[in-house]
């Protein structure tokens, strides 16, 4: 990043803002994303700042701790298992919503069997699709019916977000979605599309596994660049920002006021591949495996991590982070950067003079163009098509992609049930829509003994390679920037949980 483009910024900022101080003095943190949800209801969105808004204003049956991974009771005192597909939950009584409404059994029942409804058109499916039904037994005691046996389902409960039954039923999900209301540390005092998100401490929070907050206020902004969010941070503007480049944290360290932190993340990168012809394309390159090897073989994923992705990452083999459960890293097919080989695998395709194609994202900009840059190095005529992240979802699902460059921070869940069968097993999402593939991973899904999950599974990934039906680039870990003062502990979820963070004195 030039000095010269941050020293823009920077003047930009100080005049519009006059460098207001964020922070300390107000007890308040104000912070910063490149992304928003268009629909902050944790149901109906897929996008980061939406799970983390989602951790913020809401609660789930139960909560993984971030440091040891322990599963802990949250809105449910006890969990367990009563038989292949029954979970029975003990509410915890007395929890209240940001409206006064008391939540209980029958409000779990109310949420998922909503979610289920497929007039409420969810979004986040994999939050909810594991589930069948759900009866209130009386209270305190629901009953969560799986749509077959589960094994993650602990993991899964972590990010079932319970709302108000009662609202649910009454105003429905589009006026949900306009006012929200949860029960967790923070309640959503102001939602301002496109201008803010302001979060303001629940003084009646029941506390929990999460605890209760000690910032009064959160104020979330979407600035889609950069160099803004930085020039705003070092004027006092904003309080925290993350996804900072190799360049942009060298730029901030020591610089005064400002402490800069890294944290190993489950994100991954890739380029999702239209193998099952969905977008109807006539002479369909993609549907050849020997193409979607080539475009395998060159993308320099190690030169790009090298130089633009930064520290801490890892160039990825398999349609998962290798740190999920059941993500095997051993019989897999690998690519090397090779661009002999994947201008010979194309002309033995037919493709000797290349093709045109479409590459379609919505982050990471510069690491896209050098993708399309190895892509034209051997005869791939790729065009990026930049749009807004829900696009992307909605477009992807619509089978009108043919080279999608995407992310996934699998709602932060563990396992790979979380991303491989989201992206491989018939669903939405899936672009290969692969039999024997999604056969194998529902197999590892239904199976409760882990041992027998990660025997399933393995015939599944290593399929996935050997066909080259995605490009798996790069693990992500995440570099941040904030007010010095403000005690902040990255966790490897990628959920900054600013309800244990505080200001120092």
């Amino acid at each position: 990043m030039r000095f010269g483009t941050l020293a823009a910024a920077l003047a930009a900022t100080l005049l519009a803002t006059g460098a207001a101080r964020a922070g300390p003095a107000d007890n308040s943190l104000r912070w910063a994303s490149d992304s928003e949800p268009a629909n902050i209801l944790p149901y109906y969105n897929n996008v980061r700042e939406g799970v983390v808004l989602s951790y913020l204003a809401w609660d789930a049956p139960i909560y993984r701790d971030p440091a040891s991974g322990e599963y802990r009771p949250h809105l449910a005192e006890s969990f367990k298992l009563i038989d292949d597909t029954t979970i029975e939950l003990k509410m915890r009584p007395g929890v209240v919503a940001h409206n006064g409404e008391t939540i209980d059994a029958n409000d779990v029942a109310q949420t998922v069997n909503a979610m289920l409804d497929p007039a409420n058109k969810v979004i986040a499916f994999n939050r909810i699709s594991w589930l069948k039904g759900a009866e209130a037994v009386d209270d305190r005691t629901v009953r969560l019916t799986m749509a077959k046996p589960f094994g993650p389902w602990q993991e899964y409960l972590t990010t079932l977000a319970i709302l108000p039954g009662d609202l649910l039923k009454s105003e429905g999900v589009e006026a949900l979605a306009r006012a929200p209301v949860g029960t967790g540390p923070y309640r959503v005092a102001e939602l301002s599309p496109g201008r803010q998100i302001v979060l303001e401490r629940f003084d009646k929070y029941f506390g929990g596994a999460k605890g209760a907050a000690s910032i009064d206020k959160l104020v979330f902004r979407r600035i889609p660049e950069r160099n803004t969010q930085m020039a705003e941070l070092m004027t006092g503007g904003l309080d925290w920002i993350w996804r900072l480049q190799p360049d942009q944290a060298r730029n901030l360290k020591g610089r005064r006021g400002i402490r800069v932190v890294s944290g190993e993340t489950i994100r991954i990168f890739y380029i999702g591949l239209d193998a099952a012809g969905r977008t109807g394309r006539e002479k369909n390159p993609l549907t050849d495996l020997r193409v979607r090897r080539a475009i395998n073989h060159a993308i320099d994923r190690p030169g790009i991590v090298r130089n633009l992705v930064g520290e801490g990452a890892q160039v990825l083999n398999t349609p998962c982070h290798p740190e999920q459960f059941g993500c095997t890293q051993e019989g897999i097919t690998k690519y090397d950067y090779d661009p002999a080989k994947a201008k010979a695998l194309l002309a033995e395709a037919g493709y000797g003079d290349g093709f045109d194609i479409t590459i379609t994202a919505y982050r990471e900009r510069p690491w896209v163009e050098a993708i399309i840059g190895n892509l034209r190095a051997v005869g791939i005529r790729a065009r990026l098509n930049w749009v807004q992240a829900d696009t992307f979802s909605g477009d992807t699902r619509a089978g009108k992609v043919e080279m999608g460059f995407g992310s996934w921070g699998s709602t932060s869940l563990y396992d790979v049930a979380a991303i491989t069968t989201y992206f491989f097993g018939k669903t939405p999402d899936d672009q290969a829509r692969d039999d024997v593939v999604a056969q194998a991973l529902h197999a590892g899904d239904a199976a409760t003994d882990p041992a027998k999950r990660q025997e399933l599974y393995a015939p599944a990934i290593r399929r996935i390679t050997e066909q080259a039906f995605w490009v798996p680039l790069w693990t992500f870990p995440l570099t941040y920037a904030m007010n010095e003062k403000l005690d902040f502990t990255p966790s490897a979820d990628e959920v900054p949980r600013f309800f244990n963070s505080r200001w120092k004195q």
